[in-house]
């Protein structure tokens, strides 16, 4: 049924870190020779069905190697992943050349003000990490001593780029580089009747808005549509979404 299109994050939806790591979980990550993400077996287990069933395309901030890293368990692996929230497109890891070229000009239009962030950004005690994502947008990771939220909303009257955080990240996305986008991009590729979409932070309430059905957990601010379904019980968000997800399907 691949008129049917999943669009889902990844980091906090459907794997997570060591830190949340539990016996049993599955690695599906490795960064430097450390384990680096894992996913639960029940959420292994839902998404080889739903990837029988639908087509699955993850839509991440991750950037193209932060994404190749990731080692999908056997009957997981997605055909097709948008990266670096919209800007990329791979099929089978090769990036899409025509997806590339629909966003140029986009990029192009951003690239000055993003190397005038990064300028002013780089090497400020306030974060641990500085750098340009893919060509596409600005990350930072901010130091202990700095309230994300504050230093957000500081640097959102500084700049035309769109400006989100979302733990200790801060990230500087070009106007019109966002989750929806790609899931409007992809429905004009692909033509699915109905998209359901899975997301855990303010950076995903665009690809949840521009789903048929969407599933966030319970805290997310902001996901207040009647299509988004909140995740309410015990079990982990990724084994709960999947699990709706094939009731729906079925």
């Amino acid at each position: 049924m691949e008129d049917i299109l999943f669009a889902s994050d990844l980091d906090n939806t459907l794997l997570f870190s060591r830190r949340h790591r539990r016996a049993g979980d599955i690695c599906v990550e490795h960064l430097a020779g450390e384990e680096q993400g894992f996913m639960t077996p029940p959420t292994v287990q839902h998404l080889r069905a739903v990837r029988d069933g639908l087509r699955f395309i993850p839509v991440t901030t991750r950037s193209v190697e932060q994404y190749l890293r990731i080692a999908w368990p056997e009957g997981t692996a997605p055909e097709y992943a948008v990266t670096t929230n919209g800007a990329v497109l791979l099929h089978h890891g090769a990036q899409d050349a025509a997806w590339r070229a629909e966003h140029a000009a986009l990029l192009a239009d951003a690239q000055e003000e993003i190397a005038r962030q990064y300028a002013r950004h780089a090497g400020r005690d306030a974060f641990i990490r500085c750098r340009i994502v893919d060509g596409a947008y600005l990350f930072t990771y901010c130091a202990d001593h700095i309230d994300p939220a504050a230093c957000a909303a500081q640097c959102r009257e500084e700049t035309s780029l769109t400006v989100l955080h979302s733990g200790r990240k801060i990230y500087f996305f070009p106007e019109g580089l966002d989750k929806g986008a790609a899931v409007r991009a992809l429905c004009r590729r692909f033509a699915p009747r109905r998209v359901y979409a899975a997301g855990d932070s303010a950076i995903d309430l665009p690809l949840l808005m521009a789903a048929d059905h969407a599933f966030a957990p319970a805290a997310l601010p902001g996901a207040d549509s009647p299509h988004i379904r909140r995740h309410t019980g015990a079990e982990p968000f990724s084994e709960w979404l999947l699990g709706a997800l094939r009731d729906l399907s079925d």
